[in-house]
């Protein structure tokens, strides 16, 4: 028994020191929890409608080096198999245009590929960290056909 309360001391001792040490510096820390945007409305067809949704950030927005990160996972996910190389659309809709069934705020892509959507978009929630979602995000909000690709 000393054994095992020893055991959880030293858990309890070296689990936020461990943390600290491995978190990724170009991490950020403001992401948005699982729960927060388990609360985010899926679009805004969907009746009722809040009167201000809450809006969250995506944490990799305008950063370069997400947005190609992103772009390498949008391709070796197999993404492009459904939403075309440049996001144009054939199995899967575009993600180049303005017409979003389940909402293009940041955090409703984000919902979306982590959760999937019925008639084949797949789940990569168990598949992808949080971060290389955001990731994906950051790269996907770029391929809008209204404002020039940017293709690093």
């Amino acid at each position: 028994m000393r054994i095992i309360n020893l055991c959880i001391v030293f858990a309890g001792l070296v689990a936020p020191w461990y943390g600290a040490i491995s978190q990724d510096v170009n991490t950020p820390k403001s992401s948005p929890t699982a729960k927060q945007l388990l609360h985010t409305e899926v679009s805004s067809t969907h009746i009722p409608v809040q009167a201000t949704p809450n809006i969250y950030v995506n944490p990799y927005a305008n950063n370069s080096d997400a947005i190609v990160q992103g772009r390498k996972l949008f391709n070796s996910m197999n993404c492009v198999g459904c939403h075309a190389p440049q996001g144009g659309g054939g199995m899967g809709p575009p993600l180049s245009d303005a017409d979003w069934i389940y909402g293009s705020r940041p955090e409703q892509i984000y919902m979306s590929i982590m959760q999937g959507r019925p008639n084949g978009m797949p789940a990569f929630g168990s598949t992808l960290p949080d971060e290389s979602i955001w990731k994906l995000v950051s790269y996907i909000k770029t391929l809008n056909s209204t404002a020039p690709l940017n293709n690093p």
